[in-house]
């Protein structure tokens, strides 16, 4: 049985970074994350090309992708009960570890009201980034169909990939969805705090071969090499996190 609390929710727009600073969170001990999703269809290494690392490993949940059907609007579409079992379907060890429940459109202010009002004392980690360098950012490295994840919810002409109009929908969408999730920083108690190396060991770092190669990624590869030094421009929002760390003043 699986604890309302075990679930995280983690929330950005298309071309954050997010799912990188995920594979970072991944090693933190004390979120405890279950990594059970994980397998090797599940795995990007952006359509630049392999560079030596995957950047996207594990369940994503939005409509058209293979988890999260109806995630777009929760209340309409989901009960609490048909929501978890949603959230935990791609795990294949279902345990007492946390879950990290990845999706774009949690980011929509009617989703963020119902998982705050269900799930009251859940963590919600959100991350943000200037939506101008997020828009550079997915489009350096994804495609709306043929790539992992699927963004097919974002076409507007299902039929043509590279439709004008599927781009403008991302873009719109990218608008909307960073708005209200930096309404909601804004509106309630959350952290925001830059992944370097000091926050990570506050969340017990594992310094292992998968941590530091999911560090390194973080530092060499940040934006397909397009920067020598980390440009550190994705900051992390924690949100009903106060027993895993605290800043001491």
């Amino acid at each position: 049985m699986v604890r309302d609390e075990q679930l995280i929710f983690y929330i950005a727009i298309p071309g954050s970074g997010w799912a990188k600073l995920s594979l970072l969170l991944g090693c933190c001990a004390k979120l405890n994350l279950n990594n059970s999703d994980r397998r090797n269809d599940r795995e990007e290494v952006g359509k630049a090309g392999d560079a030596g690392c995957v950047h996207h490993k594990g369940a994503f949940w939005d409509p058209g992708m293979e988890f999260g059907e109806g995630f777009d609007n929760l209340e309409k579409n989901h009960t609490k009960d048909s929501f978890i079992k949603e959230c935990l379907r791609p795990f294949t060890d279902i345990n007492d570890q946390n879950y990290l429940i990845r999706s774009h459109f949690f980011a929509e202010s009617k989703n963020l009201e119902w998982l705050t009002k269900n799930f009251p004392n859940n963590k919600l980690i959100f991350v943000i980034r200037d939506t101008k360098l997020c828009w550079e950012g997915w489009n350096t490295a994804m495609n709306f169909t043929g790539r992992y994840p699927s963004y097919k919810a974002w076409m507007k002409i299902t039929f043509i990939r590279d439709h004008p109009d599927n781009f403008a929908n991302m873009w719109r969408l990218m608008l909307l969805h960073d708005k209200m999730i930096r309404e909601f920083v804004r509106d309630n108690d959350c952290y925001i705090i830059q992944p370097n190396k000091t926050f990570l060991n506050l969340l017990g770092y594992r310094w292992d071969d998968e941590g530091k190669e999911e560090y390194d990624k973080l530092i060499m590869v940040h934006q397909f090499f397009k920067t020598d030094v980390p440009p550190f421009d994705s900051p992390i929002a924690f949100y009903n996190c106060d027993d895993i760390f605290r800043l001491q003043t």
